[in-house]
């Protein structure tokens, strides 16, 4: 089985090229509508804007969800590891810092 974290990650990257491929087509159908006179260019452009806003949101709740589901299975995050690298170098300092003082 693969790492759960890469699986999470793969799923992921699939609904965003799902979501972004859907757009696109979105975009292009709206043109087409546009084009044959079927709907105003006002209304192609507003009808795009919302649909720009609301896959925004769905990109930021999936990453968001991702987060929850990588927390629940106990794999650290880029920034908890950052944190605990710099926790670590701090320690190390310090122990240096009573060995000299210790000699």
């Amino acid at each position: 089985m693969k790492n759960p974290a890469e699986l999470v990650k793969k799923i992921a990257l699939l609904q965003i090229g799902a979501i972004s491929l859907v757009s696109e087509k979105v975009e292009k159908l709206i043109k087409e509508l546009e084009e044959k006179g079927k709907l105003s260019e006002k209304e192609g452009k507003k009808f795009i804007e919302e649909l720009k806003k609301n896959i925004q949101k769905q990109k930021e709740d999936l990453v968001k969800e991702v987060g929850k589901i990588l927390k629940e299975v106990n794999i650290v995050t880029r920034e908890e590891l950052e944190s605990l690298k710099k926790e670590i170098e701090e320690l190390k300092q310090e122990i240096e810092n009573l060995k000299k003082n210790n000699q």
